[in-house]
């Protein structure tokens, strides 16, 4: 009975969006806010849209795009990775790797990786799409791999941290955390530092690890499970950590956002708020969506909310991406929303499908990349 009920996992949205004091009420999903009128501030131009498959669909992996020198690498669940170039977006190589994919891709100029529902890991070569190699690990793979000089990084949703070697796939070394029976359908990727790791999980907590052999340096809970039922108890920490400066940045499902001191692991300022999504950070904000499809912007040193913007709620929102100074989020209708830094009203929309978008967009030079959950990959700049 317990291993089964370890399989059991959040996938629907309208779980998601649902506050826990309200959870067994009748019918307590929220309503879609209706689009913002504005006076636009900014002129979105489409430089290129290309197909690249099947996407998540309503599976809601996060296939957000691995962006290197020249090219953008993404996945779909069917199994395709494509390699697309970023100046003319022609696929330059498409490989189907013939199982389903859950995870990445992440890529550096000579790897891309990827991982599965099964467990699997799969490496290509970055310049023709041909297989390095391929290994396994413990369980269903859904954050995204970490690639650091020498090796990968492995998050499975059994809690299992796992480093194999970037040269061949043998494994290095394995962490292993607790994770509570129920959890949401998602994971957080790993993050590299110089050195070390910082890795968030399903239970509410934070590590920090030596890279070379996955040591532990320290463990901070981020929340407190809270409530009579396991769905109330649910602080799965999905959203990517962030490593700036000396600090560390992470938030939680029906928790917290929290800055830490990376050296320590004291946390330095929090503020109540429930994310599964993602954040971004500039030298003066950090940027989340909530569960509510709030934005919010906190002055990163001092944790004060500099703004919120609520006119988009229940619009089921992406993770944050920023570029000059405009924060970047995509809904569910497949619509971009860009905002001001500095107040976070509204400067620019576009609409990139009718499918949606699920992964955070990805900003490289200037150039805003984004993928939709059937597949569409479109580069934009901003006048």
């Amino acid at each position: 009975m317990k291993k089964m009920m370890k399989k059991l996992i959040i996938t629907t949205l309208s779980i998601f969006l649902c506050a826990c004091s309200g959870f067994f009420d009748k019918d307590n999903t929220l309503p879609r806010a209706p689009l913002a009128h504005f006076s636009p501030e900014a002129k979105v131009h489409l430089l290129w849209s290309t197909s690249t498959g099947w996407g998540s669909g309503n599976d809601f992996y996060t296939y957000v795009p691995a962006v290197t020198d020249n090219a953008i690498y993404t996945a779909s669940k069917n199994g395709d990775v494509i390699a697309t170039r970023k100046t003319t977006g022609k696929a330059f190589w498409r490989t189907d790797i013939n199982i389903p994919i859950s995870a990445g891709p992440a890529a550096t100029n000579q790897v891309v990786i990827v991982g599965s529902r099964k467990g699997d890991i799969f490496a290509l070569h970055a310049e023709n799409g041909k297989i390095a190699w391929k290994t396994h690990t413990s369980s269903e793979i859904l954050a995204a791999p970490a690639i650091g000089p020498d090796l990968v990084l492995i998050k499975s949703i059994d809690g299992r941290l796992s480093a194999f070697s970037l040269k061949d796939g043998h494994a290095l070394w394995h962490y292993q955390q607790a994770e509570p029976t129920l959890i949401l359908r998602g994971a957080s990727a790993p993050k590299i530092g110089n050195g070390i790791v910082i890795s968030g999980f399903a239970n509410g907590n934070l590590a920090k690890l030596t890279l070379h052999n996955g040591s532990l340096l320290w463990l901070q809970p981020i929340a407190m499970p809270d409530g009579s039922f396991a769905i109330q108890r649910m602080i799965d920490i999905d959203a990517d950590p962030i490593i700036f400066g000396n600090r560390v940045y992470a938030a939680t499902y029906q928790g917290q956002i929290a800055a830490l001191d990376l050296s320590s692991g004291q946390i330095l300022w929090s503020h109540a708020l429930s994310s599964f999504t993602g954040m971004a950070i500039d030298n003066n904000h950090v940027y989340i969506t909530d569960a509510k499809s709030h934005l919010w912007a906190f002055n990163k040193n001092t944790g004060k909310i500099e703004w919120q913007q609520t006119q988009l709620e229940a619009r089921n929102l992406s993770g944050p991406a920023l570029t000059g100074n405009h924060v970047i989020v995509g809904d569910a209708e497949g619509y971009l929303h860009w905002l001001n830094k500095n107040d976070g009203h509204f400067v620019a929309r576009t609409r990139v499908d009718l499918s949606g978008i699920f992964a955070a967009p990805v900003t490289n030079n200037n150039i805003i990349y984004v993928v939709t959950k059937d597949g569409q990959l479109a580069a934009y700049t901003t006048l």
